[in-house]
C-alpha cells in the first residue's frame, strides 16, 4: 500500500497519531501521522505522553506486529489498527483478540483506507471516559462506578442529577462549560435553555462541598458562558492488572529517566541560549508537545524576544525576529502580567482575545498551548511555551509534569541570565 495522502478533515480527527512500522516495512512509506516510530518502545512512549487517537502498526513479520500490538495496548485504550502488513486470516484473528482494533488490508485503496480509519477514530471518540472510574481532585474523590463522592474521606449525599453534574464538570476540569451543554448532558434536553433548573443544580451542590459563588474552590461561575470545576483532575481506570501495572511503572521510569536526561544536559549548558535550545529539542524529540518555544522578556523595549524553538517554521522564526511587542493581543503578555501558567485548548478559536497568537499559531497548524513562566531572582523573566497540533487540552498528568520542566529550566537559567546579560 503507498503512502496515503489525507485531506484536512480527516487529518482533524485521525490526528495526533502514531505510526509504529518495522524499518523496512511498506507501513514505513506513510508519512502523515504525527509520530513515526519504528523501534515499539519508542512507539509506546510516543503514545503514552499524549492525547493519542490512533496508532498504525505495520511490519515484515507476524511476530514483529504481535509484539508491537501486546506492548501497545498495555499502554492505552487508543484504538490500533494494522495497515500494510501481510496477514494470514488466522494471525488477523490473533491480533484482533491481543487489542488491535482494526486490520486493513494491505492492497486496500487509499480512500478506503482513509474512510476506515476515520470512522475507528469517530466511534472510538465517543467513549473517552469508558475506562475511567476514579476522578480525583485535592481532597475530593468520586467513584463513577459506584455513584460516590467522598470530601475529607467524608461522603457527601448527592441526588442523582446533582452527581451527574459533579462528574461532567470534573471530566472537564479547569475549563468552561457553557450552560446548554451541561443541560443537554445531565437533563437530556435538547430543546429549552434550562437555565434556572442548572442554576438551583449548582447552588445545592455547592452547599454540599461547602462552596460558595464569591469564594469558589470547586465549581466557579464565569458571567455569561457557563461553569467551571476550577481545581485540576486526575482521572485513574479500573484496570489493575500486573501487565498494566508493570506498563504503568515503566511509563513513570521512562518520564523520571527524561527528566533526568534533561537536567543532566542542563547541567552541561555553558549559556542561556544553549540552555533553552536544549529544553525545547528535548520536548518535542521526546514526544511531550510537537512545538516549543522559549522567549525572553525585555521590559524595557516592551518586546518578548524569542530565544530559541523547535518544531516552528522557518517563516515563523523570522515573523518574531524582531520581538514580539508585548501587548494584550499577545497571550505571552498574561502571562508575564500574572506569573502564572496558561493552557488554551484551541487558539484559534481565540482570534478576538489573542488576535495575533491566533493568527500565527493557526498558520503553523499548532492549536493547544501550555505556556509558563520562567522566573530568575523572583521575577518573570521569559516564557517556555509546550504546543500541540490537537484541538485537546493537555491532561492534567503532562501539565503536571511539564510544569515541573519548567521549574527545572528556570532553575538552570538563573545561574546563567547574569553573565549572559
Amino acid at each position: 500500500m503507498p503512502d496515503t495522502v489525507l485531506k484536512p478533515r480527516d487529518l482533524a480527527v485521525l490526528n495526533p497519531s502514531v505510526l509504529c512500522a518495522e524499518a523496512g516495512s511498506a507501513a514505513a512509506t506513510i508519512t502523515w501521522p504525527t509520530v513515526v516510530c519504528h523501534q515499539v518502545t519508542s512507539a509506546v512512549h510516543a503514545a503514552s505522553v499524549r492525547d493519542t487517537r490512533l496508532v498504525l502498526v505495520g511490519g515484515n513479520s507476524f511476530t514483529w506486529v504481535h509484539q508491537a500490538v501486546r506492548e501497545l495496548r498495555l499502554s492505552g485504550s487508543f484504538p490500533i489498527a494494522l495497515v500494510a502488513t501481510d496477514l494470514t486470516t488466522d494471525e488477523g484473528l490473533t491480533l484482533l483478540d491481543r487489542g488491535a482494533s482494526l486490520v486493513i488490508e494491505r492492497q486496500a485503496p487509499a480512500r478506503e483506507m482513509a474512510s476506515r480509519l476515520t470512522a475507528l477514530c469517530r466511534s472510538a471518540g465517543g467513549d473517552d471516559a469508558g475506562g475511567v472510574r476514579w476522578l480525583h481532585s485535592g481532597r475530593m474523590r468520586v467513584d463513577l462506578r459506584a455513584r460516590r463522592c467522598l470530601l475529607d474521606d467524608q461522603p457527601v449525599a448527592l441526588s442523582q442529577n446533582e452527581f451527574d453534574l459533579l462528574a461532567y464538570l470534573m471530566s472537564h476540569a479547569q475549563q468552561v462549560v457553557p450552560l446548554q451543554d451541561i443541560v443537554q448532558r445531565v437533563w437530556g434536553w435538547r430543546h429549552g435553555d434550562g437555565a434556572n433548573t442548572l442554576r438551583i443544580h449548582i447552588g445545592r451542590l455547592r452547599r454540599k462541598l461547602g462552596d460558595t459563588p464569591a469564594d469558589a474552590t470547586w465549581i466557579g461561575s464565569v458571567r455569561g458562558a457557563g461553569y467551571q470545576f476550577v481545581p485540576p483532575v486526575a482521572e485513574l481506570g479500573d484496570d489493575r492488572s500486573d501487565d498494566r501495572l508493570r506498563a504503568s511503572v515503566s511509563l513513570l521510569n521512562a518520564h523520571a529517566d527524561a527528566l533526568g536526561a534533561l537536567v543532566d544536559t542542563l547541567q552541561a549548558a555553558p549559556d542561556m541560549t544553549t540552555a533553552a535550545e536544549t529544553v525545547v529539542q528535548w520536548a518535542v524529540a521526546r514526544g511531550f508537545s510537537d512545538a516549543a518555544t522559549v522567549f525572553r522578556l525585555d521590559a524595557g523595549a516592551g518586546l518578548s524576544r524569542l530565544v530559541a524553538s523547535a518544531g516552528m517554521s522557518v517563516r515563523w522564526k523570522q515573523s518574531v525576529a524582531a520581538g514580539h511587542p508585548v501587548s494584550a493581543d499577545f497571550m505571552g503578555s498574561q502571562v508575564y502580567r500574572s506569573g502564572e501558567p496558561v493552557q488554551l485548548h484551541d487558539m484559534s478559536r481565540l482570534a478576538r482575545r489573542f488576535p495575533v497568537t491566533a493568527k500565527m499559531s493557526s498558520a503553523e497548524d499548532l492549536h493547544a498551548c501550555l505556556l509558563f513562566p520562567i522566573t530568575v531572582g523572583g521575577r518573570v523573566w521569559g516564557d517556555l511555551a509546550f504546543v500541540s497540533r490537537t484541538a485537546r487540552a493537555f491532561n492534567p498528568a503532562r501539565s503536571a509534569y511539564l510544569r515541573t520542566v519548567a521549574g527545572v529550566v528556570s532553575l538552570a537559567l538563573a545561574g546563567r541570565v547574569d553573565g549572559d546579560a
